[in-house]
Order: structure tokens, then sequence, then C-alpha cells
């Protein structure tokens, strides 16, 4: 899991592939080691405690013109993401652009904040050292708004297990995620955060407003559906989620793979988290 550890084992040749290259280290990967970038559903996202301040929809729609995206994307991910139009990617099959797209407003966001009352946040996110940047960009951004932060980080194993503890353990979480190891189905994939009781009851206490049960309703009904009336009834639950905003991707990423091209044979680079080697050889003992 560490950057530096994962960075000297490949560019040593002690290993012949690794996942998630750091956008810092990327200048050190030099032939036979290749880096590939595939573009998938992986994100980093938003999530917010609506018990609380941010049950009100404009604290939430706050936080997300509070994200200079642009400087997230190139700056924090080296352009190795894009700023989230959709919950989905723009390479998915399903995928429309929502019906709310974020950019970076801060005196909107101030105004939202105001009118929704806020003057205090917890923020907590997970400590991956792949978004680490990234993490420094949105401490700055949050701090930017003028009311008293709360900033802290932890594991992702404790991240949870304190959220999971606590229901006023945070107001905004911000943490990786992609349920499309699983599968990349539109339903799967929002059905991971936005039914599940442990995210919509548990971690997002979300469960049982208004808007939980209008997307429970729309996902129910899509699943009957087919072909473009599907698609459609989806693109209806993208708009919704972008509104209402329960949790949201910041940006999807691409999944930098680095690999030695000499050593492994028919390897194949995959837009997941994570590596696969069906079908692939290896020269080396």
């Amino acid at each position: 899991p560490d950057d530096t550890t994962r960075t000297n084992a490949i560019t040593s040749s002690t290993v012949q592939a690794i996942d998630t290259v750091p956008a810092t280290n990327l200048s050190a990967m030099t032939d036979p080691v290749v880096v590939s970038a595939d573009k998938g559903f992986s994100l980093v996202f938003v999530m917010f405690n609506h018990q609380g301040a941010f049950a009100d929809v404009k604290a939430r729609q706050a936080i997300m013109y509070a994200m200079d995206y642009n400087k997230i994307c190139d700056n924090g991910m080296a352009k190795l993401a894009t700023p989230a139009t959709c919950f989905v990617h723009k390479a998915h099959a399903d995928y429309k652009q929502a019906k709310v797209v974020y950019k970076y407003d801060a005196a909107k966001a101030k105004s939202l904040l105001s009118e929704a009352g806020v003057t205090e946040i917890k923020v907590l996110a997970s400590n991956h050292d792949w978004f680490s940047s990234v993490r420094a960009i949105l401490k700055e951004n949050f701090e930017a708004l003028g009311v008293k932060i709360s900033y802290d980080e932890k594991k992702s194993s404790d991240v949870y297990s304190t959220i999971d503890g606590d229901p006023n353990a945070y107001d905004v979480l911000i943490a990786p995620g992609d349920p499309s190891v699983f599968g990349n189905d539109a339903d799967l994939l929002m059905r991971w955060w936005y039914s599940t009781d442990v995210w919509t009851d548990k971690r997002m206490h979300w469960k049982g407003a208004d808007s939980y049960t209008q997307v429970q309703e729309k996902l129910d009904a899509a699943l009957k559906l087919t072909g473009n009336d599907q698609k459609k009834a989806w693109g209806e639950i993208f708009d919704l989620l972008s509104e209402q905003v329960p949790l949201y991707p910041i940006f999807h990423r691409k999944a930098p793979t680095a690999y030695d091209s000499t050593t492994l044979e028919n390897f194949k680079p995959i837009s997941l988290t994570g590596l696969s080697f069906v079908g692939t050889g290896s020269s080396k003992s």
C-alpha cells in the first residue's frame, strides 16, 4: 500500500506490475516499464452526514460548489482524472450529462452555506497516498469558505470504524471507491452506495429522507425496464442524484498501471482497481 515501496518495486524489477501508480512517480517509470492509464468508473467521492446541518440540500450543494475541480484533476491528479458530470463516467454505456454539473464557485458555496445556517464543518478524509495532493487542495478550498473547519485524515479502515460507531463523527467525508470491480451495470453501481443499509443508514443517515425514497422507487421501476427505456430511467436517477448529492463523485480517474513490457507476455491493463493476469505469460522465473 505504500507508494514509495510500490514504485521502487517496479523500477528495481522486484515485481513485474503494479496498479495505482502515484501521479508524482509517473516520471520514474522508464523503459522497459510501460505505463497505461485506462479511464474507468473509479472515483473519489464526497459523502454527507444527513444527521445535522447537512440534511439541508443547500449545505450539500455548497460543498459541491466549493471544490476547485480543474485544479484537483490537473494538479492534484496530474491530469489522470476528469471532473464528474454524472454519477457514471463519460465512457460508461449509460452515461448522460446530469442535470446539475458542479463547477468551482466559491461565492455561491458561501452563499448556500449561509442560507443553510452552517457555521462549522467537520471534514474527515481517507489518507490513501495516491490522492494526497487532492486532499491538500480540498482542505484549502474548505478553509476558504469562511466557516470553522475541523479537518482530519485516517486510514480507510479507521474512517469507517469511526463513522459507523459515532453518528456525530463527521459532516463531510472524502474517500475513494470503485464498485465496478463487481460489475459495470448502472443499477449495481448506484445500489452499492444508494440502497444498502451500511451506506444509507449506518454511514450517511440518509435512509428515510424523501430523496432516499424517490431514488429507491426509481431504481426499482428502472429494473423492470429494458433497452432505451431503462437507460432513460437511469438518466432520471442521475439527474436526481446530481441535485440531492447524498454522496457524489468529485472526479472519475484513470487507473494507471505500470508493467514490465519485456518479461510479461500478453499482459493487458484494466480500467478497474487491481490487476488481471488472465492470459498473461511470464519469461521471468
